[in-house]
């Protein structure tokens, strides 16, 4: 009795291994974002972390995501760990038939975020609804754009870069 149920133990769990293992294969191969994340972005990642062994995770930033990891390094380092940075949109870095040295989504807020962290950002749109805007305290600037974000700035201007501030709401 013993060992006829340790048996059907044994083929319920291979049963259950076989119906796990398929549903597993599904979701990766037939599922979109699965394949996706797996066969694209883990992979293509492996690859890329294993041609350049020798080079630290900064390096490998700096070289698969090129001006738009340096820019957020910009960014970072130039600002405080509490700052709120008025953020660009995402044609301050994509200018519609304008060249840019920027790639990926480093206009998307979960992707910054994820380099800038433990700083909050806010994008232009936000700013009514936002319980941060008052405390803006930098307005990041790219491709020249964001000055226009400052009523009556008379400084220097410059292509890219993070601008200490004393944001006025009221201001346009």
């Amino acid at each position: 009795m013993k060992k006829k149920s340790i048996i059907l133990w044994i083929i319920k769990n291979i049963l259950a291994l076989v119906v796990t293992g398929t549903l597993v294969y599904f979701c990766i191969n037939k599922t979109t974002g699965y394949d996706w994340a797996y066969n694209k972005f883990l992979k293509s990642n492996m690859d890329f972390i294993q041609a350049h062994p020798h080079l630290t995770e900064e390096q490998r930033y700096e070289l698969k995501l090129g001006t738009s990891y340096k820019y957020l390094m910009l960014l970072k380092e130039h600002t405080p760990e509490d700052a709120v940075i008025l953020y660009p949109v995402k044609e301050d870095f994509f200018p519609p038939g304008e060249e840019t040295l920027f790639q990926g989504e480093i206009y998307n807020l979960s992707w910054a975020t994820r380099f800038l962290y433990p700083r909050k950002i806010i994008f232009p749109h936000q700013m009514q609804q936002n319980i941060f805007s008052p405390d803006i305290s930098h307005i990041a600037i790219v491709n020249g754009r964001g000055f226009e974000r400052i009523h009556n700035y008379a400084g220097e201007k410059f292509t890219h870069g993070i601008l200490p501030v004393k944001f006025n709401r009221a201001a346009p």
